[in-house]
């Protein structure tokens, strides 16, 4: 879900009163080494605070900053934990990891700003405020709700909170029914949109599912609203559901689901790529690894959301790790 620039400053000022928490106004600002009421200035939209001062503020409230966004980016060694976290230089580095492939001009055109000022915020030589921050990772992420969440529960933030218990739902049917999005895959299929209508044996048989597990799955992410009833047939809406957040539970059983299907495939020999590789290795080149696997996942989803008119549906299943961990 991305949100649109006039919002940015209603859930800034939200998120300022949030992240305050029990503390008074006054008494945050005095914190902060303020001589003047600056709390009550962000929360009343009159001024924002940068992302070096709100991680400050996140700091205070117990937040291991650099946890956080280290596993917000999922790059644990690109931000530094021996920098501070007023220090520009991590925000630069934050900023630089959730650029990805984009151009500033790209960011620029989708948050409203030259590409220019872009620059000068991914260098760390201009500062933005908290709207045009939450902005950038709103428009290179499409995560603001889980980059909120690393400081205050969404559920706090007025102007967002009906889009997490959203958020919410849509990721406790994808863990709940695996397939669930396997079935949203194949309704953007070509061939399903040359049917003359829906027809669920169609879309069972490509995956190999019974027809009932697929009407299950196409109620579920009706109800999401993750797919609408259009002229006979099922299409997928625009929303997105990033499943490499919320609680770590449910997550691992939905990897385990996916691991569990490719195991089973290599298992009767069906057609497919299924390889591994047992090596010894320093450490730092396991944390080289590690970086290769994070880029080859991001390029892997680049080619996927550059792919037109698709004709099939695909698992790619990765996995890296030390034995013996």
């Amino acid at each position: 879900m991305r949100y649109k620039k006039a919002q940015y400053d209603g859930i800034a000022k939200d998120f300022c009163r949030a992240i305050r928490g029990r503390r008074s106004q006054r008494q945050l600002s005095v914190r902060l080494g303020y001589g003047t009421n600056v709390a009550f200035g962000w929360e009343s939209g009159r001024r924002f605070p940068t992302l070096p001062t709100l991680l400050r503020v996140a700091a205070y409230n117990g937040v291991d900053v650099h946890r956080a966004l280290s596993e917000f980016v999922r790059q644990e060694s690109a931000l530094g934990a021996d920098v501070a976290v007023s220090d520009p230089a991590l925000t630069a580095a934050f900023f630089q990891v959730i650029k990805g492939g984009l151009s500033n001009a790209e960011i620029g055109s989708r948050i409203g700003r030259s590409a220019s000022q872009v620059s000068r915020f991914m260098a760390g030589t201009s500062q933005p405020r908290l709207p045009d921050v939450l902005a950038i990772v709103d428009a290179t992420t499409d995560r603001l709700l889980d980059f909120l969440a690393l400081f205050v529960p969404p559920s706090q933030v007025p102007s967002v909170a009906r889009d997490f218990r959203v958020l919410e739902e849509r990721r406790r049917v994808a863990t709940e029914l695996p397939w669930s999005h396997a079935v949203l895959r194949v309704l953007e299929l070509a061939s399903y949109a040359a049917l003359p209508c829906h027809d669920d044996a169609w879309v069972a048989a490509r995956l190999g599912l019974p027809d009932d597990e697929v009407r299950a799955c196409l109620e579920a992410l009706s109800r999401a609203g993750l797919v609408r009833w259009h002229e006979g047939r099922y299409a997928a809406t625009a929303e997105t559901v990033d499943m490499t957040r919320g609680p770590a539970e449910p997550r691992q059983r939905l990897k385990a689901h996916w691991l569990d299907v490719a195991a089973r495939r290599q298992l009767r020999g069906a057609p497919g790529l299924y390889s591994y590789n047992l090596v010894s290795v320093a450490r730092r080149d396991l944390e080289r690894l590690r970086a290769l696997h994070v880029r080859y996942f991001h390029e892997l989803r680049q080619i996927v959301s550059d792919s037109r008119e698709p004709d099939c549906v695909a698992l790619v299943a990765m996995q890296l790790f030390e034995l013996g961990a």
